[in-house]
């Protein structure tokens, strides 16, 4: 037997009027109680909501024209509610009468909360998840009313051309966006390694759902309404960044790229120089380090060379960049971060060869260990067995396992240095 009731009523219902009241009565399963959400109310024999698809679920009594007519209900479930007017100004509701499945309860035995709601920003409120958890009241509550709105809502003239010129606005802008977009989407494996490239997609995803929702709902809600707006200050941030610039930047960008990748050049130079002596009166193997930095700084003249031959190209590279840029500072973030990948580029090279070089010489000492406790890796049980070695092998391990132990300081000191940098 349900003993717990819910009546949801609108404030404003203290100012009406006799009439039925129309809602929903909802049964919450998980509560054990019904839930009547009232939404307005209309007098006896009145048309203006036959097209609504609430129910009349109860009959409101004010106390200046009360009347008995409510005994006629017409629904399973149904309230009486009377309000009484204070001289404090304060108004107190009451249910007088209740019925759920076509019997009347005791008013005395059942619990009844009222409470009293906003109708007017639950009708305008757009901050509720679209997937609420079963049993939010307010929840169910906000669509009933929203629903009813747009059921009730009689469109201008004003708002039918409005609506028109925007669908087609947004179906102008929809179709290359949707091209751009698949095109975007079977570059991505190779986007994916280009910041600019990563960032073009997402914009292209969002402003295709901002679009397909404005299309929908056939104007602009407070998700697309705040997105659209984050897009037009992106957009004059990043032109309000590119006009100074080049108000302040009189070099050509591809020159001022050059003169900072010469910088990271020279500093790279130095950095190996230093690593080549004694650095930290650290004593390294004098012909490994000799070797390891001849060739890293083989490797840094090689890119400072390609990015000299390559200037005509930045130059048009640069202009096709200033056209993103154009688009707002979040682009010209992504294109900053290009930038510094480019010119570190060969850093991260002789990054990767001293950690690779590193790996393998930890990996050699690692297996060379084993071979001193009579043990291998089985790689195809994934487990360490026994082993019983010959007498060459122990020298020959021996040996190794000494020369890598040795060199291993030296590899340490490039792979400790480059991680740092990178």
């Amino acid at each position: 037997m349900i003993n717990d009731l819910l009546v949801f009523i609108p404030q404003t219902l203290c100012t009406k009027q006799s009439g039925y009241v129309l809602g929903k009565v909802v049964y919450d399963t998980h509560s054990d109680l019904k839930k009547f959400y009232i939404i307005s109310l209309h007098k006896e024999g009145s048309s203006e909501l036959t097209k609504c698809t609430l129910d009349t679920i109860g009959y409101y009594s004010n106390a200046n024209n009360a009347t008995k007519k409510f005994l006629d209900h017409k629904h399973s479930d149904w309230v009486h509610i009377t309000i009484k007017h204070s001289e404090n100004g304060q108004n107190e509701y009451y249910l007088t009468n209740i019925v759920l499945n076509n019997k009347n309860i005791d008013l005395l035995t059942t619990h009844a909360t009222i409470v009293l709601y906003d109708h007017q920003a639950l009708q305008e409120t757009e901050l509720f998840e679209s997937k609420a958890a079963s049993g939010d009241h307010f929840y169910e509550l906000a669509k009933l009313i929203q629903n009813m709105k747009d059921e009730l809502r009689i469109k201008s003239k004003f708002v039918c051309i409005w609506e028109t010129l925007l669908i087609y606005h947004i179906f102008f802008y929809l179709y290359p966006v949707l091209w751009l977009s698949k095109i975007t989407e079977k570059l991505l494996p190779v986007l994916k390694y280009s910041s600019l490239g990563l960032h073009v997609y997402s914009w292209l995803e969002n402003i295709k759902w901002m679009l397909i929702t404005i299309l929908h709902d056939k104007s602009f809600k407070l998700k697309t309404g705040n997105y659209a707006l984050s897009i037009v200050i992106d957009i004059a941030l990043g032109i309000f960044v590119l006009r100074l610039l080049q108000y302040y930047i009189e070099d050509q960008p591809s020159q001022l790229l050059l003169n900072n990748a010469e910088k990271v050049v020279e500093t790279l130079k130095d950095l190996i120089n230093w690593l080549m002596g004694v650095p930290a009166g650290l004593k390294l193997n004098h012909a490994l380090n000799n070797s390891m930095g001849k060739f890293f700084l083989y490797h840094i003249q090689l890119w400072w060379t390609f990015l000299t031959f390559l200037k005509p190209l930045l130059d048009l590279a640069f202009k096709i960049l200033l056209l993103f840029g154009g688009l707002g500072v979040t682009f010209q973030i992504s294109i900053i971060a290009d930038l510094l990948a480019l010119v570190s580029f060969h850093t991260y090279c002789i990054y990767v060869y001293a950690a690779r070089l590193f790996n393998i010489q930890l990996r050699g000492i690692t297996a060379l260990f084993r071979l001193f406790l009579g043990k291998k890796k089985n790689p195809l049980r994934e487990r360490v067995d026994s082993c019983q070695y010959q007498t060459d092998q122990l020298f020959v391990g021996t040996l190794s396992f000494t020369i890598l132990l040795f060199l291993m300081p030296t590899t340490w000191v490039y792979y400790t240095v480059f991680t740092l940098v990178r």
